[in-house]
């Protein structure tokens, strides 16, 4: 009787390349291209073709003419955004807006974030740069604020759109039950103080930033009629104090805009501010433990790397060290359990 012959193991070389050949070939090149995609989708903004279209199919023609472009360009570019889902195509080649770009797109709707694109498009030059900056380790342009008033305006609208939904998700997983006096740090458009006072009725908000961001909150604290409850106060947090009898201070999205110490700095100021048992809310795109991602907040990182000078993407793990040095205590992450790309830690005075 004949032995089975033993099944030949593959070499290392095999296994090797058989991982090798399971490789997207493409990887790269998708990488390489991805400004392809946020460029058609800028241009179409800027072109206000979403609007243009609203609840109507119409042809590449009659858009070109309102939106005053060429009606090959155009037909090219709504072609590429059908491709990427925002534009659905009729056998007849009439377009219409997708549920996506209706939802997001189009002016009017309640989720609404025409701005963000048009925010990205604005740092376009700027991620052009990428090199010296990683060359010299200096930023590269200066910060938003301190730049026109078409800038800031487009930079504030877009962290507006941007933040609504996680405004209105923090407001669901923090309590602020029995707190009265809640303070933004450079709060921008203000919608987290907004959305925080809406849901708790006897709190009362004060948004903390630039005279040139505050005409803008202002605005947006209006049209949510909410302004008997939700003040501003300009100031500077390099060199302004946080007031007195806080018991929450939130600081959103501005501790990766600066260097480990500054964001201790920030800290012991937010401190000073509060009253005994008061709450510190620190939430922004932080790393993992491990600095390994999520890609988002590396990527958020490496913006900060162009714009400001000791800027970074901070771990969850350090933010909530340094909470724990400054003083406070019982440091925890909120579970958000509903997909967020930011992280939220909380901490006692």
């Amino acid at each position: 009787m004949k032995k089975a012959k033993k099944a030949v193991k593959p070499s290392k070389s095999s296994k090797s390349l058989s991982k090798k050949s399971s490789l997207d070939p493409m990887a790269v090149a998708r990488m390489s291209s991805a400004y392809w995609t946020s460029k058609v989708i800028q241009s179409a903004v800027r072109l206000d073709v979403f609007n243009h279209l609203g609840s109507a199919s119409k042809s590449a023609e009659v858009l070109a003419e309102e939106s005053d472009a060429n009606p090959r360009g155009l037909e090219i570019l709504l072609i590429a955004c059908v491709a990427l889902g925002l534009l659905d195509r009729s056998s007849t080649g009439k377009y219409k807006n997708t549920i996506l770009s209706k939802t997001f797109l189009v002016k009017g709707s309640p989720k609404y974030q025409g701005g963000i694109p048009l925010m990205f498009e604005e740092w376009y030059p700027t991620w052009g740069r990428l090199y010296d900056a990683v060359i010299t380790g200096k930023p590269v342009v200066e910060k938003p604020h301190e730049q026109g008033d078409e800038s800031t305006r487009a930079y504030i609208m877009g962290m507006h759109y941007r933040g609504l939904a996680q405004a209105q998700l923090l407001a669901k997983r923090v309590s602020l039950k029995g707190r009265k006096q809640f303070f933004d740090v450079a709060g921008g458009p203000g919608i987290f103080t907004i959305m925080m006072c809406k849901a708790n009725k006897a709190l009362k908000g004060v948004v903390f930033d630039t005279p040139q961001t505050l005409k803008i909150t202002r605005e947006i604290i209006e049209s949510y009629k909410i302004s008997d409850r939700v003040a501003t106060r300009e100031g500077d947090y390099f060199r302004d104090e946080f007031g007195e009898g806080n018991d929450v201070v939130l600081l959103s999205s501005m501790l990766n805009q600066e260097s480990p110490e500054m964001v201790k700095t920030i800290m012991r100021k937010s401190y000073s501010s509060m009253v005994k048992g008061g709450l510190l809310i620190a939430q922004d795109q932080m790393l993992n433990p491990n600095k390994t991602g999520p890609l988002l907040s590396a990527l958020i990182g490496v913006n900060q790397l162009l714009h400001t000078p000791g800027g970074a993407a901070h771990s969850e793990k350090e933010v909530a060290q340094w909470m724990k040095e400054v003083g406070f205590t019982g440091v925890k992450r909120v579970d958000l359990r509903e997909p967020s790309p930011f992280t939220v830690l909380t901490g006692i005075k």
